[in-house]
């Protein structure tokens, strides 16, 4: 299946993250040309620094909603704006951008599916609340979703 690069986005959904986000974006603009960042209420100077970026798409609440309703509000920009396909990835430079292609890449391979990175959580350094989090999120969407792993 061959994925038009104009029908894949990137959604950035962002909370106070100015330090961080020039260097994700400009990374994330390196593999994707269309970004959409969802400023979740930041009291920073994200929305300032958003403002330096003229080529991505911004979504602005006036409060913190919490991540789930900026990315709520990302894949419905993302819809309106009619992209095919959406990557989400954290503002906080975790992810590494250069994953992005290996998700265009498996989209092509294996055609329309839900696709989910998954982080090596036992590496030292990783914070407990982000360990945490993880185990919870993840036991919870098994529960819910029945998946089929596949590995790279």
């Amino acid at each position: 299946m061959d994925v038009d690069p104009a029908e894949v986005c990137v959604i950035i959904p962002t909370y106070n993250n100015a330090k961080t986000l020039p260097r994700v974006l400009v990374s994330v603009l390196k593999c994707a040309h269309k970004v959409i960042v969802v400023n979740d209420g930041s009291t920073d100077d994200t929305a300032q620094l958003l403002s330096g970026f003229p080529g991505i798409v911004t979504v602005h609440f006036p409060k913190n909603s919490g991540k789930g309703q900026a990315l709520r509000a990302g894949f419905a920009k993302a819809k309106e704006l009619n992209y095919k396909y959406a990557i989400t990835i954290d503002s906080d430079g975790q992810h590494y951008a250069s994953d992005i292609l290996r998700f265009t890449e498996a989209l092509e391979r294996e055609g329309e599916a839900l696709f989910i990175g998954k982080r090596d959580m036992t590496q030292a350094g990783v914070p407990g609340k982000s360990s945490f989090g993880n185990k919870f999120s993840n036991f919870w969407f098994r529960f819910e979703i029945p998946t089929k792993e596949k590995s790279q």
